[in-house]
């Protein structure tokens, strides 16, 4: 498989993890790109020989940045001492202690090979740790030193393995050189991180403040900045390039914040959308790449006679509890000198064992243990290279797998909010008292709010704008119908019981119309038949939940799937069976529009659940309406650029109110910083949709 073939098929996989993860959210996306990965090699027979060098330095190198960039600058200087901790000194206590103890209880692997796989398993992965954050409600501050270590002990991990390779390679093991290459690789990578990121930035600017740099040159500026980072530092320096890809997106991003002035607002987005995509791709293709290595890589130690594939296995399992016992006790140690230190602290080993679940490896782990050499300097064979692989990648999946389990039970608490978020992505009312706190979440916010632009767009309508004035409002109720629906499941919800309600009359008022059209002979069989599956979805819509698959929804697509093969071979023509449909679905429409009339007039009073009746009555009225004019002829050119027109006029008022409706939540304390924040990236997000490509005189 070429190449390009072969990236396109990757990416497939990733955008098939994705559809997957949606309707299984409790197992992380990870392991479905992982099983992906795998099958792809094990059915599709795809395989792909790992070069670390490149790995990096087009995987892990812009992901790092990416994460040094976002990360909360304040926060990563608070927990700089915890985080150099663990990024340095956990990764060597895990290389030395860990290594004799493997050794010891492996006998098969060398002491030099213990070592180097400790190293190798030592470092936290950074994608894994962002996976879990969006899952798990873990304190704020472990988060942080977690996802602050997995930015630094990469490069420590790295050079231990190194290290310790090159000692069972050549067959001797100097401390001095060891301990002077780990110094340099750092310094040196340091170094070259602040000068290539500031001279960049620096670049950059001074093209903006000539007017020359535009949306494309500071997208691709930024996203090259990553790459050249780490192919300097590797080649020409011999230092580290993870070290020095991670301060340089630390120098790029404080350097940009200063003069962020220079740049225009949408380089500034699109630059940012452009890296959500470039990273959510690199983290999928990782993972499904790590699924295609796994076969070739267990297949010798799944073949070799010396060791049974439930010894390895039981190796892989032992290994990873040595690696998170080590992390457990050297929390608690941190905890214990903390509160030695500070008498206020409080010694929790609940928190020991979370911060022990979190140390998930992943991908770069893998990249590592795949470049160990089959034979050393003599010519011997690596004693133990393909236990050390096996072993690896138990460590990996086995580590997802029990944080992915473990951790909401230990912390019996989930959350939708990413703690990877840089400064201003967390919430800031907990300070404030309980009866001024945030009562409304994000989506019954966002309810509010489309009601709020509905009404904007209902008290602009006339005769003239009416028919674009229902089209926004059928717009707006189909997202207010998808919240309510996420809502119903946590709370009641009366204006949805309402809504609810007059789907089933206008529904059974359409299914005697369309009996009354079939007995008149208005319509055709095909007509009739095509018009009832309709109903049917409807139907199944309404009595199921989100689940894709229930059996209603399923049964409705085949017969709708048989539906288009009878038309396809029937003998009228296309352009007759169309206006045919066309006219049996208004004659249903009006049908459910009398329906709904006439079962609201029976309701005489007004009470609260009366008006929010009458008012679901419109709702629903104005979304047939609309159905009714989509059916009719296609309008001129020059009523289509009218319509053009109002529509715009029309989206921008009901946006404008809904802008202005969600900063009088937030200054009566109804929503967090961070809720408004997010309302206020929709309503902006909107806004641009209506207005890119407008070029009016």
């Amino acid at each position: 498989m070429d190449i390009i073939e072969l990236m396109i098929v990757l990416v497939i996989g990733v955008a098939i993890s994705s559809i997957i993860s949606h309707f299984v959210p409790a197992v992380p996306i990870s392991l479905f790109q992982i099983v992906i990965g795998f099958l792809l090699a094990t059915i599709g027979g795809t395989y792909i020989e790992v070069d670390s060098h490149w790995f990096m330095m087009l995987f892990v190198a812009p992901i790092l940045f990416n994460d040094a960039w976002r990360f909360p600058k304040r926060e990563l200087w608070k927990l700089r001492v915890p985080i150099l901790m663990n990024a340095i000194w956990l990764v060597l206590v895990t290389t030395i202690f860990g290594g004799w103890l493997i050794h010891f209880l492996i006998p098969e692997l060398p002491i030099a090979a213990s070592l180097a796989l400790a190293a190798v398993l030592s470092p936290t992965d950074p994608i894994a740790v962002q996976a879990i954050a969006k899952r798990v409600k873990l304190p704020e501050n472990l988060l942080h030193v977690v996802t602050g270590e997995s930015l630094v002990n990469d490069a420590t991990g790295l050079v231990s393995f190194n290290t310790a390779i090159k000692a069972v390679v050549a067959g001797t093991f100097l401390l001095t050189d060891a301990l002077l290459n780990f110094a340099w690789m750092t310094m040196a990578g340091i170094v070259t991180g602040v000068i290539i990121g500031a001279l960049i930035i620096w670049l950059r600017d001074s093209v903006s403040r000539f007017g020359l740099a535009d949306v494309v040159f500071y997208t691709v500026i930024t996203i090259l900045l990553p790459f050249i980072i780490y192919w300097v530092a590797e080649y020409p320096m011999h230092a580290s390039g993870l070290i020095a890809v991670v301060t340089g997106g630390i120098t790029a991003k404080i350097l940009n914040d200063r003069h962020v002035g220079l740049l225009s607002a949408e380089a500034t987005i699109v630059s940012v959308h452009a890296w959500e995509v470039l990273v959510y791709v690199l983290n999928g293709l990782i993972f499904v790449l790590l699924g295609v290595t796994l076969p070739n890589a267990l297949h010798n130690i799944l073949e070799d006679t010396n060791i049974s594939n439930l010894q390895a296995l039981a190796y892989g399992l032992l290994v990873w509890f040595i690696i998170f016992s080590l992390r457990v006790l050297w929390a608690l140690a941190i905890q214990i000198g903390q509160r030695l230190r500070h008498k206020a602290k409080v010694v929790s080993f609940k928190s020991a064992i979370v911060s022990g679940l979190t140390g998930v490896r992943g991908a770069v782990t893998m990249a590592a243990v795949l470049t160990i050499p089959v034979v050393t300097y003599k010519g011997e064979l690596f004693i133990g290279r393909d236990l050390m692989i096996f072993i690896a990648a138990v460590v990996v999946i086995f580590s997802l797998v029990v944080a992915s389990v473990m951790l909401p039970v230990v912390t019996k608490q989930t959350t939708k909010h990413d703690f990877t978020q840089p400064e201003g992505a967390t919430e800031v009312d907990d300070d404030l008292p309980e009866e001024h706190r945030a009562d409304l979440s994000e989506d019954q916010a966002r309810l509010w709010i489309m009601r709020v632009g509905i009404q904007a767009l209902r008290d602009v309508q006339n005769n003239q704008n009416r028919r674009i004035v229902h089209e926004l409002i059928t717009r707006r109720q189909k997202k207010v119908r998808q919240l309510r629906r996420k809502l119903h499941e946590d709370q009641h919800d009366f204006a949805a019981e309402k809504d609810l309600e007059l789907q089933e009359v206008a529904l059974k008022a359409e299914r005697n119309r369309l009996q009354q059209l079939l007995v008149d002979e208005e319509i055709t069989p095909i007509t009739y038949s095509l018009q009832d599956r309709r109903l049917d979805q409807i139907e199944a819509d309404l009595g199921t939940t989100r689940d894709f698959f229930a059996n209603k929804r399923l049964k409705w697509l085949l017969r709708r799937l048989a539906v288009k093969v009878r038309i396809w071979l029937a003998e009228e023509e296309n352009d007759r069976v169309q206006e045919e449909a066309d006219h049996a679905t208004r004659e249903l429409l009006k049908a459910a529009i009398a329906a709904i009339s006439a079962y609201v007039e029976k309701q005489v009073g007004d009470t609260v659940m009366q008006r929010i009746l009458r008012q679901e009555a419109y709702n629903l009225i104005v979304i047939y309406r609309f159905q009714i004019e989509k059916t009719k002829a296609v309008s001129t050119f020059d009523q289509q650029e009218e319509d053009d027109r109002m529509r715009l006029e029309l989206e921008l008022k009901a946006l404008n109110a809904e802008r202005d409706f969600t900063q009088q939540l937030y200054e009566q304390k109804r929503i967090s910083r961070q809720t408004s924040i997010n309302l206020r990236q929709v309503i902006n997000y909107a806004e641009t949709r209506v207005l890119v490509g407008r070029n009016e005189e």
